[in-house]
């Protein structure tokens, strides 16, 4: 009896998994666990949207959303994939996939991405940063976040002032726009939070012709870049800019205060995200501003410029890798990638969107298609994001140059100090 007993204990608490390997099977019912890293309200009921419609059209197949919260959310996939929980599909972002591809956690998806119908459309820069790590594909772009050089056109045609095309350019219209005694300047500075990657290094950079697009700290034969000529030109002449064509304040602005100078028209020209285009759209209007690609050097007709996205990747322990492509291909559809980067103030990830919809093909958003479709002249290149170094540069980087800008530091001296560190 006892045997009887425990036999038919076993046959009950093995039914589930038998019946749902027999599913299986069949080919019925697959389930795939998605997480998401960048969790916000908007963004989750827009991918519970698309999982509806995907469900609705294939049956076989149920998505399980793991939407954490924001603050959390990177943490607790983390620890989902080192305990190799069920995951088939993650989200990450530029800066975190290295460690999952370290870590074997993600898989290769060469082979479905070369087989993709849809990679014929993908962007240059969206295929680079699919193979971001070690030149294969672990995550496929879902959008991106990269400067453009906003201009206040209303400003510009009141003083007879073409937009500039070039740093030099920029520089000279900005002096030229610029009256401190009406709290008009030319050019919005961002002066604390990152400065240095939002528009700083492109500015002073953009006359070198050998930077390592895989360090942009580093010149092909290994010198730091400011430490070169170019590099200190460079910055010499955004210290004069600063001097000659930026609020005083500007050396404290962070985002908000560039966008409230730049709205209020005590300054011409900013380099931003797209995602500032929303709230300028909402204070100013399309008639009073546009956006063209960031300025390049005059002397070597390149812009350097970096690049932050995110996208997804298949977990390299999925059981359902195949139904894990199906669906992270139909989530970044042109179609839903479209809809996905309006809601969330990026740039779509495909050729077909800046052309066929309205939306990315006209006004402001042609000087990202422009950037994206010439990498001959604007060339994207990474930080040294892996070195040991890289997290503690931001305030580093900051202190000496708040000296500088404020008059207590010369270029030679700040220059020692960065190439010191990098050292």
């Amino acid at each position: 009896m006892k045997r009887f007993t425990l036999g038919l204990l076993i046959i009950v608490l093995l039914a589930p998994t038998l019946a749902f390997a027999q599913t299986k099977a069949k080919g019925e019912v697959v389930q795939l666990n998605f997480i998401e890293m960048l969790t916000s309200p908007t963004r989750t009921a827009f991918l519970n949207e698309v999982i509806a419609r995907f469900e609705a059209e294939n049956p076989n197949i149920k998505v399980n959303l793991i939407s954490p919260p924001y603050e959390q959310a990177e943490n607790k996939m983390t620890l989902m994939l080192n305990a190799k929980q069920p995951l088939d599909i993650i989200e990450s972002r530029d800066g975190t996939i290295k460690q999952f591809v370290n870590n074997g956690q993600v898989a290769d998806l060469e082979t479905y991405l070369n087989d993709w119908s849809a990679k014929g459309d993908f962007l240059p820069m969206s295929l680079y940063a699919a193979r971001i790590i070690d030149g294969k594909a672990y995550i496929i772009p879902q959008l991106f976040f990269v400067k453009g050089l906003f201009v206040r056109t209303d400003l510009l045609k009141k003083a007879g002032i073409a937009i500039p095309k070039t740093v030099q350019e920029l520089y000279d219209a900005s002096v030229a726009l610029s009256d401190p005694s009406k709290n008009q300047y030319g050019y919005v500075i961002r002066g604390k939070s990152n400065a240095w990657k939002v528009s700083q290094d492109q500015l002073c950079l953009a006359n070198l012709t050998n930077i390592d697009p895989n360090n942009f700290y580093k010149t092909k034969d290994g010198k730091f870049v400011y430490d070169t000529p170019e590099g200190k030109a460079g910055l010499q002449r955004y210290v004069d800019l600063y001097k000659k064509a930026v609020s005083p304040d500007g050396v404290n602005w962070g985002f908000a205060e560039q966008i409230n100078a730049f709205v209020s028209g005590s300054g011409a020209f900013l380099i931003q995200d797209p995602d500032a285009i929303a709230m300028i759209d909402k204070q100013l209007g399309r008639d009073s501003y546009t956006v063209v690609p960031v300025p390049v050097g005059e002397k070597s007709g390149k812009a350097y410029q970096d690049f932050a996205f995110n996208g997804l990747s298949i977990v390299s322990y999925s059981q359902h890798k195949a139904e894990a492509w199906k669906f992270l291909t139909y989530l970044i559809s042109p179609k839903n990638n479209s809809e996905f980067c309006k809601s969330y103030g990026a740039l779509p990830v495909f050729s077909s969107s800046f052309k066929d919809d309205p939306y990315f093909s006209t006004g402001v958003f042609q000087a990202w298609h422009t950037m994206f479709t010439h990498p001959e002249t604007y060339k994207f290149v990474n930080y040294p994001i892996t070195s040991a170094k890289f997290s503690a540069w931001g305030p580093y980087q900051e202190q000496y140059m708040q000296r500088l800008l404020l008059g207590q530091s010369s270029v030679d001296e700040t220059i020692a100090k960065w190439a010191s560190y990098w050292k």
